[in-house]
């Protein structure tokens, strides 16, 4: 954290500073028009501490960040088959800057995680409130991403600094949201084992779905999702260990025959780990891991550092 945000402790103070090695528009990132407002901005503060390194380290030169906010990036297709999960790894910072909308991941705490995307202010076509109290960005090349969970009050100043952004932005060569690497923040397409120009290494989206074949809840834990990996280990143990007191101390009253057994257990082992193997390929697939070597959120060259 830069030496100027641990020392304050209410936003108002850094209204009236102008420190050069910060990057950050103060006007517009702490509004200060009402109790609301300053209520929200002093949460903000709070945030922006917790995201001020990775995201400074993110920054190119001369780049600076408009305005942040917490939000969910949204899919009906992972709600509705993963459930619960999807929103607590959804969980993103919106950073608008002045050439890019970045994306963090953060968890329950709000404390950044792994993964990093952008999308540039170009490539944006469309960013609007929806009528279901969403936030929807639809991209030059027709992808569309609804955020939810945005609060209200943000909602609406994003889509003005957005739209006069998008206008001031810098031409781009991509029309694509674009995964970064954790390892050096630099755009990196595709699912490689390794970074082409800082040579960190990737976590593998097929490791992590052959161990969750194997035994739910060992991909989760070599992603570092190890809460859910938890659960989904003591649900297939559960289940596991039922089918395993069943052949060894069989139910005198009803024993089970070997045939239902067996068929008991494949349906249990196609619907458990199966099910489990192409979740976690999914979220596996949703951008890059940081494996070791290489430490996370090494800035590269180009940009302003801690």
């Amino acid at each position: 954290m830069h030496p100027t945000l641990r020392l304050v402790n209410r936003f108002e103070e850094l209204l009236t500073r102008q420190d050069p090695q910060l990057p950050y528009e103060f006007s517009t990132l702490f509004p200060n028009d009402g109790f609301w407002a300053r209520r929200a901005s002093q949460k903000k503060l709070s945030l922006l501490k917790r995201i001020d390194e990775p995201l400074r380290s993110m920054l190119h030169p001369d780049e600076r960040v408009i305005f942040f906010t917490q939000t969910v990036a949204h899919s009906f297709l992972e709600s509705f088959f993963l459930g619960m999960p999807m929103y607590y790894l959804n969980r993103r910072v919106l950073a608008l800057t002045t050439e890019r909308i970045i994306l963090i991941q953060i968890d329950s705490r709000r404390r950044p995680r792994e993964l990093r995307a952008q999308v540039p202010l170009r490539a944006v076509d469309r960013f609007r409130r929806t009528a279901f109290g969403n936030t929807s960005m639809r991209l030059t090349s027709g992808d569309q991403y609804v955020f939810v969970h945005t609060p209200k009050r943000d909602r609406k100043k994003l889509v003005a600094l957005v739209a006069e952004a998008r206008a001031k932005a810098p031409p781009s060569g991509s029309d694509h949201l674009e995964q970064l690497c954790p390892h050096c923040y630099r755009v990196v397409g595709g699912h490689p084992a390794q970074c082409p120009i800082c040579k960190g290494a990737f976590k593998s989206w097929r490791k992590a779905g052959f161990l969750s074949l194997l035994f739910p809840g060992l991909g989760d834990i070599y992603l570092g999702h190890a809460r859910f990996a938890v659960l989904e280990i003591l649900i297939a143990g559960m289940f596991w260990l039922s089918i395993l007191l069943a052949i060894v101390a069989p139910d005198p009253s009803a024993p089970a025959s070997g045939a239902e057994i067996g068929s008991t257990a494949l349906v249990g082992f196609l619907f458990l780990h199966g099910v489990d193997c192409a979740a976690t390929f999914h979220i596996a697939k949703k951008g890059h891991y940081p494996a070791m070597p290489g430490p996370v959120g090494t800035p590269h060259p180009t940009s302003t550092g801690a």
